[in-house]
C-alpha cells in the first residue's frame, strides 16, 4: 500500500476517534429529546449511572480508535497493533451507541448513528482484511 493511502486511512479512522471523546464527553447531556435511558437496557441504567457508561465507554472507544489510527499510519514500524485496537475500538463505539440510543428513530443521527455506521465498518474491515497494512 502506498504511503499516501495508509496516511489517508490512518486520518479518517482519528477523525473517529476524535468525535468519540466529545460525544461521550458533552453530547449525552446536551441532547434535549435524549430520554435519558436506553432502549436496550430499559430501566436496568438510568441518570448518571448511565452518563458515567456512556462516557466510559466513548473515551475508551475515542482513545482505542486514535491508537489504531497511529499504529496505521505508522504500520511498518507497528505491524500488526492496528487490528486489535481496530477491533476493541470500534466494537466498544458501536456498543456505547447501543446503550445511548433511546430508541427514537427520528433522532439517531443526533444520538451517533453515523459514528456506529463508521465504527461497524472499521470492524468489517478489521476482521475481513487483516494485512491491510502488513
Amino acid at each position: 500500500m502506498t504511503p499516501w493511502l495508509r496516511y489517508l486511512i490512518a486520518f479518517v479512522v482519528g477523525c473517529l476517534g476524535f468525535t468519540n471523546v466529545p460525544f461521550g464527553l458533552f453530547v449525552p447531556g446536551t441532547l434535549k429529546e435524549w430520554r435519558g435511558s436506553s432502549w436496550q437496557l430499559g430501566n436496568t441504567l438510568t441518570g448518571d449511572r448511565l452518563n458515567v457508561l456512556v462516557v466510559a465507554l466513548h473515551v475508551m472507544a475515542g482513545i482505542a480508535t486514535l491508537a489504531c489510527a497511529v499504529a496505521s499510519g505508522f504500520a511498518p514500524s507497528a505491524p500488526g497493533w492496528w487490528r486489535p485496537l481496530a477491533i476493541v475500538g470500534a466494537a466498544t463505539g458501536s456498543v456505547g451507541f447501543a446503550i445511548v440510543w433511546d430508541g427514537q428513530i427520528q433522532f439517531l443521527a443526533p444520538e451517533d448513528a453515523i459514528g456506529a455506521g463508521i465504527s461497524l465498518m472499521l470492524l468489517v474491515c478489521a476482521i475481513a482484511v487483516p494485512r491491510v497494512f502488513g
